[in-house]
């Protein structure tokens, strides 16, 4: 048995607000979005990369469904990223490099998630 990936499962209130947010703000994209009769976003999904995806849900999560999330994106120019992210209007940090080994940037969204871009891996304590 190999594992072949994972994929995150978010939970946004407003699925399609959050869907735009990660398009402009980030540059994820594109998405698939399953409507309800409402018109509301009830399921979507939004691609990172040439392979890989998140996926999201238009309800808040119930009690049991996790507290929160720190997602990990990789990134080959970390300071491309941040011009992009910065140049949409999000004030952040700038890149920096860390203990663990990568060169991060962090940002949160609107609805709590916090995003960390890395480039570079994390290393084990020497």
């Amino acid at each position: 048995m190999t594992f072949t990936g994972v994929t995150p499962y978010l939970y946004y209130e407003d699925a399609a607000a959050a869907l735009d947010w990660l398009t402009e703000k980030l540059g994820f994209g594109p998405d698939t979005r399953y409507e309800g009769l409402d018109g509301r976003v009830e399921e979507a999904e939004i691609r990172v990369g040439p392979s890989a995806r998140v996926m999201l849900t238009g309800r808040a999560p119930g009690a049991d469904e996790g507290g929160g999330a720190l997602l990990i994106v990789h990134v080959d120019d970390i300071e491309a990223q941040f011009e992009r992210i910065t140049g949409a209007g999000v004030d952040l940090e700038p890149p920096k490099d860390e203990p663990y080994g990568p060169r991060t940037i962090h940002v949160t969204d609107p609805w709590g998630y916090r995003w960390y871009f890395w480039e570079g891996d994390a290393m084990p304590p020497s």
